[in-house]
């Protein structure tokens, strides 16, 4: 299976994730607006992976609904993990009842983590830019980047 993840931070608190698997792309529309950071979010839950826990989850909300994203090692193939992204209806607060199919995916753990430390890499240099931090700046967790991109360096080398 072939996996490519892009994750692009938009202007006045949006990002826009998209996952490529075998040349169909499956978008996901994020608002930074409510308390839980969406970057830091996916970063803590891939450091949970980074070391030992079996699956992490967490959310990321659009305006309405959003995708719940779950990452679970596989027990007989401790490199791997499978991505399952379901949808939910639910605006922040309320209790999510329902989920839909997503989709769903395996890729060894190092890859996983590579794709996202490099998009993350990728925004916080961009973010370096006058211009392009404008209307970005407080949308990216440089703090909990920093401990992010440490965990990631030396759970690859």
């Amino acid at each position: 299976m072939d996996v490519n993840i892009s994750y692009y931070l938009a202007e006045h608190g949006w990002s826009t994730c998209w996952i490529n698997i075998d040349d169909k792309n499956y978008e996901i529309s994020i608002t930074h607006i409510f308390s839980e950071d969406p970057i830091q979010e996916c970063m803590l839950s891939l450091m949970k992976i980074m070391k030992g826990e079996k699956t992490a989850e967490y959310k990321w909300y659009g305006e309405p609904g959003g995708e719940r994203i779950q990452i679970q090692e596989i027990p007989t193939q401790k490199h791997m993990v499978k991505v399952i992204i379901d949808q939910f209806s639910a605006d922040i607060g309320e209790e999510i009842k329902d989920f839909d199919k997503g989709i769903e995916f395996l890729i060894k753990k190092n890859l996983l983590i590579t794709m996202f430390y490099y998009e993350f890499k990728k925004i916080s240099e961009l973010l370096k830019d006058r211009d392009y931090k404008e209307n970005r700046d407080s949308d990216f967790p440089f703090e909990s980047f920093k401990l992010f991109e440490k965990t990631v360096l030396e759970y690859l080398n």
